[in-house]
């Protein structure tokens, strides 16, 4: 029961990221002009959390294609992790905009890795199994 729900969520946060990250992408861009004039680095980190977004379409789509296989979950997880570390380093260059522009990008990616698995609990815990069968 527990693998299908984290199946559903991950295929729900999937698609939740492939229908924010478009407009997101397009509000950010449009920010870029304001931000420059506000902040230092605030046109950069309009643009990076633009291309963020355009990189949690490919998240999202990883996540559609391996939802069902649960033994193909670690290459969810590593886009997943890179989406969410680079989205911790942009809060810096975005400075104020980071309230404005990180949280679906945030809110959603740790939604995705709730749903994916936050690192391989079962894959290790059945080699472990597996072998110890083989020695008997």
């Amino acid at each position: 029961m527990i693998k299908k729900q984290k199946s559903i969520l991950s295929i729900t946060s999937s698609i939740l990221m492939l229908l924010v990250a478009f407009p997101m992408l397009l509000w950010c861009l449009n920010l870029i002009n304001n931000a420059s004039l506000d902040y230092d680095y605030g046109g950069v980190g309009c643009f990076a959390a633009g291309i963020m977004y355009v990189f949690s379409m490919v998240t999202g789509i990883a996540g559609l294609a391996f939802a069902s296989r649960p033994h193909r979950q670690r290459w969810c997880r590593i886009p997943a992790y890179i989406q969410l570390a680079a989205a911790v380093l942009l809060i810096f260059p975005l400075g104020p905009y980071a309230a404005l522009t990180l949280p679906p990008l945030l809110v959603l990616t740790i939604l995705y890795l709730f749903g994916v698995g936050w690192r391989e609990k079962e894959h290790t815990a059945m080699k472990g199994e597996s072998h110890g069968k083989e020695k008997q």
